[in-house]
């Protein structure tokens, strides 16, 4: 950096600098916390597992609510999320057992779906209606899906630490925020190119390998948290 001595700009240019520097600093912070617990490109997966066989305009609507959704939950997590969890009494271990339940549900219910080319006329599940599939955006696409126990806590820890250490900290968290829902727009947006690239069989047998690993994850992130209630019990 240069020497800020001699012109009269330059203790504006100087703290415009440090500004700047801080913003970018937290940004780059935030930002690549964020995207290695939020896995994008496996939750694009995920939700192509889900959402089989639907047409784009269904697709670019529940989209755009998961998106909204998600963005919603972040800047809560981010400003209020410790007061929240304080409020209610509960403890990440709890956060983590109810989203692996709840994460096994869904896999489990993924996993068993039927396909639409089954022989039997009779097992094949009807479509989803556009009503069904936009009212599942919220639950369980976003939550736990997207926003699961892990990026809730991460979303906390950040906000507790470094929102109100200044602007600069302020705006490298928000500037994070929307740098990962253009993330998470882009990677369940173009999901179904993964599908077309496969072919119709292959998309149904990714779309059990990846309900499968819903599943484990759901068991992973279960025994977390019940490790954690187990080990915080009182010793007698």
């Amino acid at each position: 950096m240069s020497e800020c001595k001699g012109v009269n700009l330059a203790p504006f240019f100087c703290e415009g600098s440090v500004v700047f520097d801080q913003a970018l600093s937290t940004f780059l912070y935030a930002f690549a916390s964020f995207i290695p617990v939020l896995n994008p490109f496996g939750g694009a997966l995920f939700f192509l597992a889900l959402t089989p066989n639907i047409d784009d305009e269904t697709r670019k609507m529940m989209v755009n609510r998961i998106v909204l959704y998600s963005g919603i939950i972040l800047l809560i997590c981010l400003f209020a999320g410790h007061l929240i969890l304080s409020f209610f009494g509960i403890s990440m271990g709890v956060l983590r057992v109810a989203g692996g339940l709840v994460l096994i549900s869904t896999g489990w219910k993924a996993l068993n779906e039927a396909t639409h080319d089954d022989s039997d006329s009779g097992n094949i599940e009807p479509p989803k209606s556009r009503k069904k599939l936009l009212s599942m955006a919220f639950y369980p696409i976003t939550l736990p899906l997207t926003m699961g126990p892990g990026m809730i806590a991460v979303s906390t820890a950040i906000g507790t630490g470094v929102i109100g250490h200044g602007m600069a900290d302020l705006i490298g968290c928000l500037v994070a925020v929307v740098a990962t829902l253009m993330t998470i727009y882009v990677c369940y947006r173009y999901c179904d190119r993964v599908s077309v690239a496969v072919g119709a069989t292959g998309a149904d047998a990714l779309s059990r390998v990846f309900a499968f690993i819903l599943l484990c994850i759901g068991v992973a992130i279960f025994w977390q948290g019940f490790t954690e209630l187990w080990l915080a019990m009182p010793k007698s």
